[in-house]
Parts: C-alpha cells; structure tokens; sequence
C-alpha cells in the first residue's frame, strides 16, 4: 500500500512538474498539448469502453478526437487555455457541489459522507462538519476566483507555478488544517475527509457506528 501509494504521488508530481515546465516556457508545444489532454482523454475512453451502450459512447469519443485532430495547431498553440479551463472549471464545480449543502434544509456535504459511516450525528459532530464544508467551500472558491484574475494579470509562468506547483501544496494544508480541527472530536468520531468520501462508496460495518455512539456523550453540548 505504502509503496503503492508512493508511486502515484511520485506520477503526480512529475505530471504538475512537468505541466509547468511546458506552460511557463509560453511557446507551442506538442508535448503540453498532450499533457493537458491525455489523462482526461484517457479517463473518457475508459468511462465509454464500461458504459451501457458501448458502441455509441466509444463513437462519440472517437469524434471528439477527431474534433480535437482538426483544432491541433490551435490547441497547440493555446493548451494554456486547457489548463485554466481545467483548473478553474475542477475548483467552480467543487464549490458548487459543496456550497449547495450549505442552504437551508440541506445536509452539508461532509455532514452526509460523515452519517454513512457514524449514522445519525449528535450536536457537535453535526456543527463540525458543517463548519468543515464551509471551510472547504470557501478554499474552492478563492481557488475558482484566483485562478483566472492570476492568469489574465500575471506572467504565465506564475500562473502556471500557481496551478501546478502550489495548488497541491494549498490541498495538502487544507487537509493538515482539517486534521489538527478533527482532533477535538472524540477519537472513534474522528473520520478525514479522504476517508469519509472512501467510506462513502464503500461502507464500513455497523460496528464502526455503534463506536461512535459511544462518544457521542463526550461530544454532546452540556
């Protein structure tokens, strides 16, 4: 597992690092085109290959190659476009996702991720994960916001520094930020971000829920 994970890690970071290098150097360029394309190309071909109607979703990816083929020297020229399509368009969806949660009468994202694993939440842990999804709502949208003002306004190189190396470092305090805030939370009902959305798609046993009853008096207000 260790290793495993290392090695996305390592693929990941050598996919930004090298995402930046070709988008801060503002030259055309065959292999940025590829980069900003290829894992989302990917992904869509395996997404067609597993649909219901095979045939039709493989088709309708192939045409989107061939639309892409036809525009090559544009997207060659301007694959810096993709990126910021790409990163601002990732972090506006999440912000959106997340932010809906928080109206009246909605379940906070987090709120819900949190209820598959511990059921029914008592007061405090239902306060805290409602800040949680607050905190996070609001990191999507600066996010969303500063991706573009950056981009317009500021040499492509920072952008692109901002894009792909920093953006990562600014998730991974985000999670340290959430981590170090889950630490007033009893022990059996401290359950990460990344965990709950794993927990999520595949539940843990009813005994983890039945643990978290038990610290619910420790989190119950007096």
């Amino acid at each position: 597992m260790v290793l495993r994970i290392a090695a996305v890690v390592a693929v990941a970071a050598l996919y930004y690092w090298l995402s930046h290098v070709l988008t801060a150097a503002d030259r055309p360029s065959t292999g940025g085109a590829l980069l900003s394309l290829g894992p989302y190309m990917a992904v869509a071909l395996v997404m067609a290959w597993r649909a219901r109607h095979r045939v039709a979703a493989v088709g309708g990816w192939l045409l989107v190659v061939l639309a892409i083929a036809s525009q090559w020297q544009i997207l060659r020229s301007n694959f810096s476009w993709i990126y910021l399509c790409q990163h601002a368009g990732a972090f506006t969806l999440l912000a959106i996702g997340f932010g809906r949660t928080l109206g009246a009468g909605a379940k906070p994202m987090i709120a819900g991720f949190a209820e598959r694993i511990h059921g029914p939440l008592p007061a405090a842990l239902a306060q805290y994960t409602r800040q949680a999804t607050l905190a996070w709502t609001v990191f999507f949208t600066l996010m969303a916001t500063s991706s573009p003002v950056l981009f317009f306004v500021a040499p492509i190189a920072w952008w692109s520094a901002y894009a792909n190396l920093l953006t990562p470092a600014l998730i991974g305090l985000m999670f340290v930020a959430e981590y170090v805030a889950r630490q007033r939370l009893p022990r059996e009902c401290r359950t990460g971000f990344i965990a709950s959305i794993r927990a999520s798609l595949v539940p843990r046993p009813a005994a983890t829920e039945r643990e978290c009853d038990l610290g619910r008096a420790k989190v119950s207000p007096r």
